[in-house]
């Protein structure tokens, strides 16, 4: 559905802020796939290129299988210059029309105060040619597609946050979009509104089948929403993959300190930094983090390696969740005993991925 290949942008020439460096993603209909980021990662530059809300400097995008830019880079169009090959941008009015297939939600929801619920549902629907009673039906449709279908004459200022967003939604819907790009929506919202929310769009996604690209800084969103991420910092993407093996096996710092926002298996490295009693430990004995995977979660390996080893296992954490239908999971634990180390290579043999964190 959305095509994005070697895309860059430069804000201020080359000696400027590179915003957006060398990125090429493939979101397939139909899915709901997250880009993560911290702020100044680059994340919601590269959103709004995606509907040309900001021009590429460089690269293709393609969505529906329509190219609305595709712009070589100053080397690559010098090199292609005798070939005839330029910047291509889709004409404005066929750029107008590829937008209405694509909404756009935000943080701050963007409603029109002096606007009913209503209208402000129905203002994209102006010029469509739909006739009053036809505008009117879709407002209906969609304000019960988003539970509000008792607002249609409130104004924004009488509606909470979770309220607000979901008319921006019904607003974003009117056109019946293939894609929904999602930029931190729910970043201004409780954690429970957050949560009916991501389950709003969610079941959207699945009534509809439209393609939705959230954009975040906030793991939780990803796992609780996501089928596939990419982690961008410092306008690269540098990982990308199902949330499952993403969580399960990150490869870069910046996508561990995220994974480490939702988990309390990160605590003991603070405990052991201070010096807590709680972690004070005898000769011999060790604190070890565990990582148990979809082959291995269920086996009641503790229990296992406490008979056969004889050592002795003090669990400090624990963290067990289910991400895409599959189990993920750890442990923190002191252990002590003569065969620590037989144990530890007989959890290896499971699969299971050993951290010794400090030593007595």
């Amino acid at each position: 559905m959305i095509r994005l290949e070697h895309v860059s942008k430069t804000f201020g020439g080359e000696a400027g802020v590179h915003a957006v460096r060398d990125v090429s993603l493939h979101i397939a209909p139909g899915e709901i796939f997250g880009i993560i980021g911290y702020s100044g990662a680059g994340k919601s530059t590269l959103v709004r290129c995606m509907n040309l809300l900001e021009e590429p400097t460089s690269g293709r995008v393609t969505v529906d299988g329509k190219t609305l830019a595709d712009i070589p880079s100053a080397g690559e169009g010098k090199a292609l210059k005798g070939q005839g090959r330029g910047a291509v941008r889709m004409p404005p009015p066929q750029l107008r029309e590829m937008r209405k297939k694509m909404g756009m939600i935000f943080q701050q929801f963007n409603l029109m105060p002096s606007r009913t619920v209503a209208e402000n549902v129905a203002f994209p629907l102006k010029g469509s040619g739909l006739s009053r009673e036809a505008v009117a039906a879709k407002m209906e449709e969609l304000l019960k597609l988003v539970d509000l279908p008792d607002k249609a004459d409130a104004y924004p200022s009488q509606l909470s946050g979770g309220q607000k967003q979901r008319v921006a939604i019904a607003r974003a819907l009117a056109n019946a979009p293939k894609v929904l790009l999602c930029d931190e929506a729910t970043s201004a919202l409780d954690p429970q509104t957050t949560q009916s929310i991501l389950r709003l769009i969610r079941e959207i996604n699945q009534k509809t089948g439209i393609t939705v690209v959230v954009i975040t800084h906030e793991m939780a969103v990803v796992k609780e929403i996501c089928r596939r991420v990419a982690v961008m910092d410092g306008g690269r993407v540098v990982e990308e993959g199902t949330v499952y093996d993403v969580f399960s096996s990150p490869r870069e710092g910046v996508t561990r300190s995220f994974i480490a926002t939702t988990s309390n298996l990160s605590k003991v490295e603070e405990l052991i930094e201070a010096s807590d009693p709680m972690v004070a430990l005898e000769p011999g004995e060790l604190i070890i983090r565990l990582s148990y995977g979809r082959s291995n979660v269920s086996e009641a390996t503790i229990s296992e390696i406490s008979r056969r080893f004889l050592v002795d296992v003090s669990i400090l954490y624990s963290n067990m969740e289910i991400l895409d239908g599959a189990p993920l999971g750890g442990v923190v634990a002191k252990v002590s005993g003569e065969k620590i180390t037989e144990a530890m290579a007989y959890l290896s043999e499971r699969d299971v991925v050993v951290e010794v964190l400090k030593r007595g």
